[in-house]
């Protein structure tokens, strides 16, 4: 695309595992100072340790049982994006930051959204992986609205990424003060399906259908790939995708001071945030 071919620089950063709170302060962290006029576009890849549910924006922790939650050693973060709760275990996830004075940068969701869809393709064929765009939003139809609703793997929308009909990538964008951040999350094994069983207000065989659900709706690398493919490996696939979709050098860059320190504030800020939910 025409627009993309002035943009010359992204940063790297791969930061493996963390826990649910600090990927999400950094990601936040890297979204405050993207706003500044210096700032250049980030692909952030990492894990999650220990495994964790991440909730959308405009989800409620009612919808999570937090005891079984506590009792199996699994986190439960809030995301700054939108989009539903996703199980983050076996899985490789992605965050763009795209400031507004970014060439890849767009007022229309959808055209960053196909943007980045188009770079996780690359990605993909760099793991002889065949997967195609979703064209059209679809909706769920096995189950009521209801029981869906907090499921990100569940439906899909324009510009995810499917390998016939089943999802394998689950995907979420918000605009903070004029800067883009999408969140993705790519399925590498099938700890996700376990989701439904930390849901609360539902019983344990309506669990079970709901992850027989997911289970058809969804596929992960590892069953695509002829080889093995570790995080270490989507990782590097990732990083050249991008570039070459992009017209652009990742440049491996830690955050800077400044963003470490607006992280340890966020951070802080939200072990608060948790330590008042757990004593209600």
């Amino acid at each position: 695309m025409a627009e993309t071919e002035r943009l010359s620089s992204w940063r790297f950063i791969d930061s493996g595992p963390m826990t649910g709170r600090q990927n999400m302060a950094i990601d936040l962290a890297l979204a405050e100072h993207a706003a500044r006029p210096a700032a250049r576009a980030v692909l952030r890849l990492y894990s999650w340790k220990p495994p964790a549910i991440s909730l959308g924006y405009h989800q409620s922790l009612a919808e999570i049982d937090r005891e079984r939650c506590l009792a199996d050693q699994i986190d439960i973060v809030v995301r700054p994006t939108g989009g539903r709760a996703v199980l983050h275990a076996d899985e490789l996830t992605y965050a763009v930051i795209i400031p507004q004075h970014d060439p890849c940068y767009d007022d229309r969701i959808l055209t960053v959204y196909e943007r980045i869809s188009r770079s996780l393709l690359a990605a993909f064929r760099n793991l002889d992986v065949a997967v195609e765009f979703e064209r059209a939003e679809k909706a769920a139809t096995d189950f009521s609205r209801g029981e869906l609703a907090a499921l990100c793997y569940a439906g899909s929308v324009q510009y995810e990424i499917l390998h016939h009909g089943r999802k394998l990538v689950g995907s979420a964008q918000r605009r903070l003060d004029g800067v883009v951040l999408q969140h993705g999350s790519i399925l590498l094994g099938p700890r996700h399906l376990d989701l439904p069983y930390y849901l609360s207000r539902m019983d344990d065989n309506r669990r079970a259908a709901v992850r027989s659900y997911l289970e058809r709706r969804t596929i992960t690398l590892n069953e695509l790939s002829k080889r093995p493919v570790t995080y270490e490996r989507l990782a590097q696939a990732m990083r050249c995708g991008f570039s070459a979709e992009l017209k652009a050098e990742m440049v491996a860059e830690p955050l800077t001071a400044a963003e470490q320190q607006t992280a340890q504030r966020l951070l802080q800020s939200a072990g608060d945030r948790q330590s008042a939910e757990n004593r209600q």
